[in-house]
C-alpha cells in the first residue's frame, strides 16, 4: 500500500492533479426499451441520445465537478464522437493533455438499453488502442495524488501500481464482475490497490460471499486500506482499519442509473482525499449518487458540492460535518 498526504485538495499540494483516471472515453448510445429482448428476440427502442461516457472518464468528470483537479489518460478516434468526448471534458474542467487521438479510428462506444425503472443493460465496444508508454505514465503518476482505473488487464494494473508505489501515488480500482469474476482474479488485483470499489455482484463473484463485515475483512487482509461495496437501492457499505460502516441510499427519483456508480466512486475519493472519516466519505458518495440518477446520461446529473450538501442536510447540519466547510464550498 502507498501513503500520500491527505491535505485538502485546495492549495498547498505540489502535485498537479488530485485524480488521474486511466481508460478509454466512450460515446454512450442510449436507447429506451420496455424490457430487454430474449436471446434471439427483438424489441422496439426509442433513441434518447448519444452522450459522453466511459467509466473512468465519468469519474474524472464527477471529481472535477466536486472541485478536484482531475486528468484523463486514454485514446479517442478522430470521429464525431471524439469531438463530443473532448468537449465534455472541457465543460467539466478535466485536463486532457494526456488524451491521445488516433487518426482513422472510431472512438470507444457503448450501447445503453434503458428500461422504465431506470435500470440498464450495457454493450461495450472498446477501441483496442495502444498503451501509454511507461515514461509518460510515470510522469503523470508523479504529478498525481491518486490514480483510478478499471483493471481488466491485470498486467497493466501491476505496471501502474508498481510505478505508483515508486512515486508515492495512491491506487484506486473498480472491480465489477466483468473485470474480476472469480476469487483468483480478484486477489491478483486487490493486492495492488489502496482503495477497492465493488458493486454487490462483483464482490460476490470475487469473494464468494456477500459483503458482510467478515467477508470484507478478508478482502482487506489482502492489502488494500479501504474496501467499498455499492448495493444499489440498499445503499453501500465500507470497511477500513477503523471498522465497518453502512449507509442507506438517499430517497430520490430514478430516471437513469447510468453513471451512478462512477459518481459514487469519484465522490468517495474526493472525500477520502480530503481526509473525511470513512462513514462520512460513504455518506457523501451516496448523496452524490442520488443526484446523478435523476437525469438521463452518465454526466447530466453530476452534482457539485452544494447539490450534495442539500441532500446531506436532510440528515444532519453543517456543524456536524467532520471538517467544517471542507466538503461544502
Amino acid at each position: 500500500m502507498t501513503t500520500v498526504d491527505a491535505r485538502p485538495m485546495t492549495g498547498g499540494d505540489a502535485r498537479r492533479w488530485d485524480l488521474l483516471c486511466i481508460g478509454d472515453p466512450c460515446a454512450d448510445v442510449v436507447v429506451a426499451i420496455d424490457s430487454p429482448p430474449p436471446e434471439g428476440g427483438k424489441c422496439v427502442g426509442k433513441m434518447l441520445g448519444i452522450f459522453p461516457g466511459g467509466t473512468t472518464s465519468n469519474v474524472a468528470c464527477a471529481a472535477a465537478r466536486l472541485g478536484a483537479r482531475s486528468s484523463v489518460v486514454g485514446p479517442t478516434g478522430d470521429d464525431a464522437h471524439a469531438l463530443l468526448l473532448r468537449e465534455s471534458f472541457g465543460h467539466f474542467g478535466v485536463d486532457t493533455s494526456l488524451l491521445v487521438e488516433h487518426v482513422g479510428r472510431a472512438s470507444s462506444s457503448t450501447i445503453v438499453l434503458l428500461t422504465p425503472s431506470g435500470e440498464r443493460s450495457i454493450i461495450y465496444v472498446p477501441m483496442m488502442s495502444g498503451r501509454t508508454d511507461e515514461a509518460t505514465l510515470r510522469d503523470a503518476l508523479r504529478r498525481s495524488r491518486c490514480v483510478y482505473l478499471m483493471p481488466y488487464d491485470a498486467d497493466r494494473l501491476a505496471q501502474v501500481a508498481r510505478i505508483a508505489r515508486e512515486e508515492g501515488t495512491l491506487v484506486a480500482i473498480d472491480l465489477e464482475q466483468a473485470v474480476a469474476g472469480d476469487p483468483a482474479a480478484m486477489k491478483s488485483r486487490i493486492a495492488h490497490a489502496d482503495v477497492v470499489f465493488f458493486n454487490e455482484a462483483g464482490f460476490i463473484a470475487g469473494s464468494g460471499a456477500g459483503p458482510s463485515e467478515q467477508a470484507m475483512a478478508a478482502v482487506l487482509a489482502h492489502g488494500p486500506r479501504s474496501v467499498v461495496v455499492t448495493l444499489g437501492s440498499a445503499g453501500a457499505v465500507a470497511m477500513d482499519a477503523s471498522g465497518y460502516v453502512q449507509q442507506a441510499a438517499f430517497d430520490c427519483p430514478v430516471i437513469d442509473a447510468t453513471g451512478a456508480g462512477d459518481s459514487f466512486n469519484a465522490s468517495f475519493l474526493v472525500a477520502f482525499l480530503e481526509g473525511a472519516p470513512l462513514a462520512w466519505a460513504l455518506r457523501f458518495a451516496c448523496a452524490a449518487a442520488s443526484c446523478t440518477v435523476a437525469a438521463i446520461g452518465a454526466r447530466a446529473g453530476l452534482p457539485d458540492h452544494r447539490q450534495v450538501a442539500s441532500v446531506l442536510l436532510r440528515r444532519c447540519s453543517p456543524d456536524q460535518w467532520p471538517t467544517p466547510g471542507s466538503l461544502l464550498r
